[in-house]
Parts: C-alpha cells; structure tokens; sequence
C-alpha cells in the first residue's frame, strides 16, 4: 500500500492575508490550447484569440450553494471570455455520498470529467490514488505558486498536488444567546473545555430545548480526535488510534449528557435523520458544534425561520493540559478528470475559486485574501443574528493552530470514519462499554488496513 502524503499548513490565526503542462494519457506534454492570430486595426498589433471550450464542473450541491457558485462562475466567464463552465449535478437529493457513488460509476465508465467538486481532503486522495485525477503540479509551478504558502490544506498524494483548497471551513460552536442569557451565562472563550460544554449545555436546557445537539458525522463521535491528535485515526506507524484514552472520555462524555438530558438521544438523530442546522435554528438546541459552513445557513431565514443571535465559540479543549487554540479546519476541494481534455482552462478554473473575493460565503481556501473583506462578507448586514465579534475572535485569535498534522493520509480513510461512527453507535445504541467499543473498533481497523495492503 502506498502512503498517501497529504501537505496540511497550520492555519495559524487564520489570518487570510494577502503552465506548465501535465503528462497526457502517452505520458507525453499535452498540448496547449491552439491559438489563432487576429490583427488590430488601430494599433497594427497582433493580439492571440484563444478556442473556445467548454467545461464541465460535477458537483452534488444546490439551492443556495449552487446559486452562489453560479455568481462564481458567471464572474469566471466574465474574466476567461474563451471559457464556458457548465455546472452538472450527478444527484438531486444534495447528497455527497450519494454524488460520490455516481461519480465512481461515471469514471468507471471512462467518461470525460474536466472539474469535480469534494467534501473532504481524504475522499479527493482516495480518488487520486484510483487514478481518476490529474496533478496539478505543472500549472502550479507556471504561476509560481508554492501550494503550501497559498492555500491551507494541499492534498498530495505520491508526492504530487491534486486539488486546490477553495474554502476552508474552521470549526466552531454556534450558541443561541437568548438561550445563554437566560441561562445567566457569559459567552465561552478560548480555553473553555468539554467539561464546561457540558455544564453550559445542562444549564441551557429547558421544557421544549436541548441544551446541545450532536450530529451522525464523524467529527461528533470524537472532537479532540480532530482538533488534538495528529490524526483522527491513525498513528504516525499506520497503526489505529482508536485505543486512546480520549476516545473513551469523549464516549462517556455523550452517554452523560443523553442521561442528564441535556442533548437529544442518538437514537432519535439516527431514527428521524435529522439536520444539525434546522435543529439548532428552530430552537431545538440550544447550541451545536458545526463548521462555518453553518454561517450561510444562519443568514438564510427564508430556509431556517428564526430571530435570535448566534454567539460563537471555539471548539472546547479535552483538558486544560491540552494548549490553547487547537482547532480543527474542514474544507472544500476541486480536483481535474485525469482524462479531462481541457486541463489548463480546468486548473485556471479551481485556481479562481480559491482566490476569488467577489462571491464569499465562506472563509477562502487562499491565504492570500484580504481578512477584514471576508469577515464583513459574510457577517455584514446580519448582525442581528451574527455576533460578528465573537465570530472574529474565535477564527482569528492569534492563537490558533492545528495540530491536525496528515503528513499521510490514505485511500481508506473514509472507511476509517465509518469505524469511528459505527463504534459510536456500539456505545451508545447497544449501551456497551467504552472499552469494548474501542477493542472493536482497533480490530475492524486494523482488517482494513491489512487488506489494503
């Protein structure tokens, strides 16, 4: 099995401040796009008109995600005259998982993929190991680029670049300030823990409120094992990382809050499929762990009805041993087809996403924006529900870090969280230990990591 490098750059402080061409499928240098001259009358001077292509973007979102990609690709359009996107959705029930699937089959098929759209840095690897995607190397070094200075988080696999970071998305706690004033409680800073989470969460729930929600992704089943460890699960051996103790005390740590009464069973999450966003802004929680993807959905009241400030805080540490500012950063991705016949104008196209400013909804995958653009970009005119402060404070406090540190990741990572989720659902579904959990979560691990080897 290869080991999959993945370069992740601290997002230190999150302060967002300011081709060549790729081997073709005969392992020689593609071709550049074919040009013709046309001559200016006024000046005398030839002037270069690129061909016209067209290319395709696949991606699973929509409603307000797809119009707001659509502003971005018109803006795209607008600059690269020569260049038509077309956006293609593979599902229409916005489902990632589900968009994944159909675009396996469609590689399967052979089918042209020019840009696809990820959720995550380790469905993007997994892809790349496969040999549906292209590095991006070439085109980087063209534009001068040194990925690891300009964009947060660079999948690499085999030592080359696959993707662009376009939104890098920090994770945060979002709390209903109505509920925490009445509750009598001041709003969390850095340094709060898990312990004090729990406290907050058993003070703010009331008759027809939770004091907090946790959601069936992976992230929940474990947060220090996101914004803590160097990886959520694996060693630096590629050895689980299941058997930490801070597993156990995050499991316990669910079971007593769902005793207490303080956040809606799992049992229910699981049974009802609920969201994370509609439980949190229609008041049946009074605060959430969630990444700032969860900003949009608070502007869009049209989608999630609801009149009281979001105060945010960031995420809690495991113990006060553990040092101030450890955070966690999702993100999104773009990745170019492998047999995409339009690579460069593909590469310009991801490259735009992640540096352009004009259409923000959340924090850029680029470093070299502009901070106060963006955060008046996505909190100005909704301070009513933003406390735009609080929002500032927790991203950029100088602070901040991850130690989140993939060195390596590999191309059954996402196997590796379904063992996380489903040891989860062990504990608290099936009421068994945490240790028991854990010993079944290192064995169904470690059959994974041996047969992909």
């Amino acid at each position: 099995m290869k080991t999959v490098k993945v370069l992740a750059t601290a997002m230190l402080s999150l302060a967002l401040v300011a081709g060549c061409s790729s081997p073709n499928n005969n392992g020689n240098p593609a071709t550049e796009t074919p040009k013709q001259t046309a001559s200016n009358e006024q000046g005398g001077k030839e002037t270069e008109k690129k061909e016209d292509v067209t290319i395709k973007y696949y991606s699973w979102e929509d409603g307000t995600a797809e119009e707001n990609t659509m502003k971005k690709i018109a803006n795209f359009e607008k600059a690269n005259p020569n260049v038509k996107v077309e956006y293609v959705k593979l599902v229409t029930n916005a489902s990632s998982t589900d968009f994944y699937q159909k675009l396996d089959i469609m590689a399967g098929t052979g089918d042209a993929i020019d840009v696809v759209a990820f959720s995550h840095v380790d469905f993007l690897i997994e892809r790349a190991a496969r040999g549906i995607l292209a590095p991006i190397d070439e085109y980087l070094g063209a534009d001068g680029i040194k990925p690891e200075n300009e964009f947060f988080i660079n999948p690499i696999y085999d030592g080359k670049v696959y993707g662009i970071q376009d939104l890098a998305q920090p994770w945060l706690v979002a709390i209903n300030k109505q509920a925490l004033d009445a509750a009598g409680l001041e709003a969390p800073t850095w340094g709060w823990t898990w312990d004090d989470f729990s406290e907050y969460a058993q003070k703010m729930t009331k008759d027809a409120q939770y004091g907090t929600y946790f959601h069936t992704w992976g992230e929940y089943a474990n947060f220090p094992a996101y914004n803590e460890l160097p990886h959520p699960y694996l060693k630096e051996d590629e050895t689980p990382v299941f058997g930490e103790k801070v597993f156990a005390d995050f499991f316990d740590m669910r079971r007593a809050l769902e005793d207490s009464k303080s956040v809606k069973p799992f049992s229910d999450v699981v049974a009802s499929k609920l969201h994370y966003a509609s439980e949190y802004l229609n008041g049946e929680a009074a605060m959430v762990p969630a990444g700032s993807f969860l900003v949009g959905m608070i502007k869009d009241k049209e989608k999630y009805p609801h009149d009281f400030q979001t105060v945010f805080a960031p995420l809690p540490r495991s113990s006060e041993s553990v040092e101030i500012g450890s955070s966690y950063v999702g993100g999104h991705y773009n990745a170019i087809g492998a047999n995409s016949k339009h690579k460069k104008e593909s590469y310009d196209f991801i490259k735009f996403l992640a540096q352009q400013t004009d259409v923000i909804t959340d924090f850029p995958g680029s470093k070299s924006v502009d901070a106060e653009l963006v955060i008046s970009s996505m909190a100005g005119g909704f301070e009513d529900l933003i406390d735009v402060e609080s929002l500032k404070n927790t991203v950029y406090d100088s602070r901040v870090h991850i130690p989140y540190d993939p060195t390596f990741s590999t191309a059954y990572s996402s196997q590796l969280k379904k063992v996380l989720e489903d040891g989860l659902s062990m504990f608290l579904l099936d009421k068994t230990s945490a240790a028991d959990a854990q010993a079944w979560m290192v064995e169904e691990a470690n059959k994974i990591i041996k047969q992909s080897k």
